[in-house]
């Protein structure tokens, strides 16, 4: 019984060495400013401080018991995202081929991180970037990287295009929807944009080319395709040239489109207007990407397209002009002509 209860003992003095050697993570550096070096983490108890000494070398430690993203502040300010994994000892190193200065050695996670961080960086857009980005989405839907890559690349960046990243948060996968930070986001984003399917499009007075004031009202029971654009923008002026196929897929008499310029010099547009035969109604917002729909609608960017039903509520927004816009109004229009001429057929009887 004696010998049973040693043995009891020294089972548990040797699992109780692994727990103490598995739970832990330590970060150790060198080259760094002399100076505090600082542990960051939304858990308070993460949170650490160590003192870099003259040759800048530094080691903290924090317990763990699960997968934790940390940040490391160096003495210079400069951050640097750490994914620390239990039991790793991890090492902070110089890296050019990260904006940052600094790549990790320790973690898979944050192998995956500092992999694409530098493909990101090296990226000669932010057209490639997004697209770097939404191949990572595809493979990895529900890695914590994808935190630090919206953060740096999509959200904290200026003029961020908020449409974009609504659309591109759609993709993660559902553990992802759910973290604190894309909740965070998303509840920015409805501040800004909100969910606008399905909401009444504000009413408007703008003067066309003929200089008669264009309202909503002159739109009653059609479909209307509000296009905003403007002569210095060339990627929305060249879309402008899509309207006439997308005209002419669309078998209604009861739809219509408004093209609403930004420009702020009116001699510009009415030459572009006539120039390249815009077709629809033209209107001029003389307050450009200061009026008060691009405000509604947080417009950073052009062309921008809304779909309005015969009822005035908004049925698509963030619409591209292309065969599919055509394909999708020639429906909603057939759906509405049919009904109105059933229901007209019921009255006359």
């Amino acid at each position: 019984m004696r010998r049973l209860s040693i043995f009891t003992l020294l089972l548990l003095i040797v699992f109780s060495c692994k727990e103490e050697k598995t739970i832990g993570y330590t970060i150790t550096g060198e080259g760094v400013n002399e100076g505090t070096v600082y542990l960051w983490s939304s858990n308070e108890t993460h949170r650490e401080l160590s003192s870099a000494m003259s040759n800048g070398s530094f080691s903290i430690s924090v317990s763990l018991n699960d997968a934790t993203p940390l940040t490391l502040v160096l003495p210079d300010s400069k951050t640097v995202p750490l994914y620390a994994e239990p039991g790793t000892r991890a090492t902070l190193q110089p890296d050019t081929l990260l904006k940052s200065g600094w790549c990790v050695k320790g973690g898979s996670t944050q192998a995956l991180h500092d992999s694409i961080s530098r493909v990101l960086d090296a990226a000669e857009s932010m057209e490639k970037q997004k697209k770097i980005i939404e191949d990572f989405i595809a493979e990895y839907p529900i890695n914590e990287v994808n935190v630090e890559l919206f953060r740096r690349y999509l959200v904290e960046i200026p003029n961020p295009d908020n449409e974009y990243i609504r659309k591109t948060l759609s993709k993660l996968g559902g553990v992802m929807q759910d973290h604190q930070y894309f909740a965070g986001v998303k509840k920015v984003l409805d501040k800004k944009t909100g969910n606008v399917k399905h909401r009444m499009f504000p009413n408007f007075s703008y003067p066309t080319v003929d200089s008669v004031k264009c309202s909503l009202g002159i739109f009653a029971d059609k479909y209307l395709l509000i296009n905003f654009w403007a002569t210095w923008n060339a990627d929305s002026h060249e879309k402008m040239k899509e309207l006439r196929s997308i005209r002419e897929m669309v078998r209604s008499e009861n739809f219509a489109i408004l093209n609403i310029s930004l420009d702020t010099d009116s001699t510009k547009w009415l030459d572009a207007v006539i120039g390249d035969s815009i077709i629809g109604y033209n209107a001029l917002e003389r307050k450009g990407m200061d009026g008060e729909i691009m405000e509604s609608f947080n417009i950073t960017s052009l062309p921008y397209s809304v779909l309005v039903t015969p009822y005035k509520r908004i049925a698509e927004y963030d619409l591209p002009l292309d065969s599919m816009a055509g394909v999708l109004i020639d429906s909603l229009t057939h759906k509405h002509d049919t009904r109105n001429l059933n229901r007209n057929k019921k009255n006359n009887r």
